[in-house]
């Protein structure tokens, strides 16, 4: 089904941030609705969808008329076969392809704390959104064009100072390992012991051992200690960033945009992935910039579509 494709293309998590008013929405839920019911197209009037969904008739042609120029709807109307006829029929359906939609992500010509929450439902792809213009590829992804054994290499070596000789041997052991083993795998041995790993030689020579040791050491942790130590790390980050809020009150630093992004912070949900999200526009916000370094290590990074990577209970490094 149609419908089924646009929902697997992000359909709705675009339409999240397409600042649709109320009966826009309507109009685009009620069809989505009938096409999970089978209905890709319904054929109705004005004045019979405005009274379905308690909208005068102008509200509910203004929106019609707006969801169509931005390419949501497909629209045709019935020729009026006489004088009399003043409500003609109205052919109604969703425009499933996402691609072909034009839809303003802002309504001003620079970004806000909003950004830091919704680009990263989509980052990437075709959606002919019209962002402010160069700033749409500034988002670093989580794996990019470099060679497996780069990001292995590159992985192995933060936070230790190696010289030429023992650079060479970490290289060529990096290609090894992403020949022979899952570069996800690789890479989450390295986060998981970090610098239980002398060098990259011993982890390929002795991968199963490692493995081994892996799967006892994750199978111990408790779950309950560890929901709780995720508990209070995201309280940690909320009285961060209050104390940095009550900070700016006393000596105004911050602008509107980086006030709005530290209350974001304080009273989400999740706050640690916020922090990760608003990192992604950190550039935006350059009073927040010690923030950021302070409380990088308390980060939660999250994939492209909303799920965190997952890392080894007690580990919080960024």
């Amino acid at each position: 089904m149609k419908v089924e494709k646009f929902f697997r293309d992000g359909g709705l998590k675009i339409l999240a941030v397409a600042q649709l008013n109320p009966c826009e929405c309507g109009i685009i839920f009620y069809l989505l609705n009938c096409s999970v019911s089978g209905l890709d197209e319904i054929v109705t009037t004005d004045s019979e969808l405005a009274s379905l969904m308690g909208y005068s008739e102008k509200d509910l042609r203004d929106a019609v008329v707006s969801l169509f120029e931005k390419q949501l709807l497909k629209v045709s109307r019935h020729a009026q076969a006489t004088a009399q006829q003043t409500n003609p029929s109205l052919r109604l359906g969703l425009e499933y392809n996402i691609h072909k939609w034009q839809i303003k992500t802002m309504q001003k010509q620079d970004l806000t704390s909003s950004d830091a929450l919704v680009f990263p439902f989509r980052r990437r792809g075709n959606v002919n959104l019209q962002m402010v213009e160069g700033d749409q590829n500034k988002y670093t992804p989580l794996y990019t064009n470099r060679e497996p054994w780069q990001l292995i290499l590159e992985k192995f070596i933060k936070n230790r100072e190696l010289d030429q000789h023992e650079m060479e041997e970490a290289e060529e052991a990096a290609k090894v390992l992403a020949d022979t083993h899952p570069l996800d795998q690789v890479l989450y041995c390295l986060k998981h012991f970090g610098g239980r790993i002398p060098n990259l030689s011993l982890l390929a020579s002795s991968w199963q051992h490692y493995l081994e040791i892996l799967e006892n050491e994750v199978q111990n942790i408790d779950i309950g200690e560890a929901r709780k130590k995720h508990v209070e790390l995201d309280e940690e980050l909320k009285q961060k960033a209050l104390a940095q809020l009550e900070s700016a009150a006393n000596a105004p630093l911050l602008n509107d945009e980086e006030k709005t992004v530290l209350n974001i912070i304080i009273k989400h949900r999740h706050p640690r992935r916020q922090l990760y999200w608003a990192l992604q526009a950190k550039e935006r916000y350059p009073n927040l910039a010690a923030f950021f370094q302070e409380n990088m290590s308390l980060m939660l990074s999250v994939t492209s579509s909303g799920q965190v990577i997952k890392r080894p209970y007690g580990d919080t490094s960024s």
